[in-house]
């Protein structure tokens, strides 16, 4: 019998999205969606905090038009992991 087909969940690509940004801490939306393979990295970037990620975004210049000009690029870091919240309720 045929194994079933895994699904990629969106919290499936988030963690792989954070581990890319711990090595990589000023990633681009480009670079991240090259390195990790998820569906709409601006999906999964928008639903981190959702998740619990913590998320930092800025802005870099970037020289184009062969040193002309400048243009600004959207880089992410990751501030934090998802915090394990305890049973308050548990004996």
């Amino acid at each position: 019998m045929p194994t079933p087909i895994q699904f990629d969940t969106r919290p499936d690509q988030a963690h792989r999205v954070a581990l890319f940004l711990e090595k990589h801490p000023r990633a681009t939306a480009k670079e991240i969606d090259a390195a990790c393979d998820v569906g709409c990295v601006t999906k999964v970037l928008s639903d981190m905090p959702r998740l619990g990620y913590g998320l930092a975004r800025d802005w870099l210049d970037v020289l184009c038009v062969r040193g002309q000009r400048t243009r600004r690029v959207r880089i992410y870091r990751l501030l934090h992991w998802p915090h394990d919240v305890p049973d308050l309720f548990s004996q």
